[in-house]
This record gives structure tokens, C-alpha cells and sequence, in this order.
């Protein structure tokens, strides 16, 4: 996958769910924030368990061609 999207909009979606990220967790997958792109957006998500967070910022994505061996 190949995306490009601009600092500033890669900054205002990881603001936008940087509250829910705990840096002091018994479970560490809860210290990081999921990623998910498709053609025109990458969404941004993240919980603590109790509450989930995801936020969608511009972007271009392109889907690199899958080599099955």
C-alpha cells in the first residue's frame, strides 16, 4: 500500500485521538492507534476499552499489486 498525505493531516487526525492513548497500561496493544486507509481517507482509531475514538483525515492510498507465490 503506498499513501501520501500531508504532515499537517496526519498531525490533526493523531491529535484528535491522542486523549484515549495511555502511556501507562497493563496492555500494551492500548498504546497504539489503529490505522486503516482505503482510496480517499486513512482513519485513525483508538481505545482504552471503556471508550474507542476514530477519525477519518484525507489522504490518497494506492493499493500495491499482490504477488502470490
Amino acid at each position: 500500500m503506498n499513501l501520501a498525505i500531508t504532515k499537517e493531516q496526519i498531525l490533526n487526525g493523531l491529535q484528535a485521538v491522542q486523549n484515549i492513548v495511555s502511556t501507562r497500561t497493563t496492555l500494551p496493544i492500548l498504546s497504539n492507534v489503529l490505522l486503516r486507509a482505503d482510496g480517499k481517507s486513512l482513519q485513525l482509531t483508538a481505545t482504552d476499552l471503556d471508550v474507542t475514538i476514530t477519525c477519518a483525515v484525507e489522504a490518497t492510498v494506492k493499493a500495491l499489486p499482490v504477488i502470490v507465490r
